[in-house]
């Protein structure tokens, strides 16, 4: 009887471990796997300037952001002298875009005719206007600086 319990114990060990094999994955395939459940249309931090960065809540932050560079665009604005044959209430569009360092461009806008006409200069006095922004935060995928792109717009009016 104990010889039999042996060699049961036996038997079920052989097979049981038969079907406790462990899987091997190559890291290539674990690389391949991680790659494909990347978003690559979203960041896990929006780029930032300093005087937003203690801002936790992300969409809060990238918020905080949109409001300075608008704020920045109004205060360069204010400074030209404007004068318009009429009245102008349109909106502008900035596709913008950062670098991984941290430079930001105005890669083109759409510009409505009724203010390209009365307002020549609007394209250039933008560009211009970007000179005067402090240093941005790169936006940051899995703790990598990307290079990120967004549509902005410009609400122009002008009594």
């Amino acid at each position: 009887m104990f010889r039999f319990s042996v060699l049961l114990a036996f038997a079920l060990c052989l097979t049981g471990c038969k079907d406790l094999e462990t899987k091997k994955v190559s890291s290539e395939v674990l690389a391949e796997e991680e790659l494909k459940a990347i978003n690559m249309n979203e960041v896990d931090e929006y780029p930032s300037f300093a005087t937003c960065d203690s801002i936790e809540a992300q969409e809060a932050r990238y918020q905080c952001f949109k409001t300075e560079l608008a704020l920045n665009f109004q205060r360069q604005l204010s400074n030209k002298t404007i004068i318009v044959e009429s009245e102008l209430n349109d909106t502008i569009w900035l596709y913008l875009s950062i670098t991984e360092l941290g430079d930001l461009s105005i890669d083109r806008t759409e510009i409505p005719d009724t203010i390209a006409v009365q307002l020549p200069e609007l394209e250039r006095w933008l560009k211009d206007s970007l000179d005067s922004l402090p240093q941005i935060s790169a936006a940051n995928k899995r703790g990598i600086p990307v290079k990120t792109a967004f549509k902005m717009p410009v609400i122009v009016k002008v009594d």
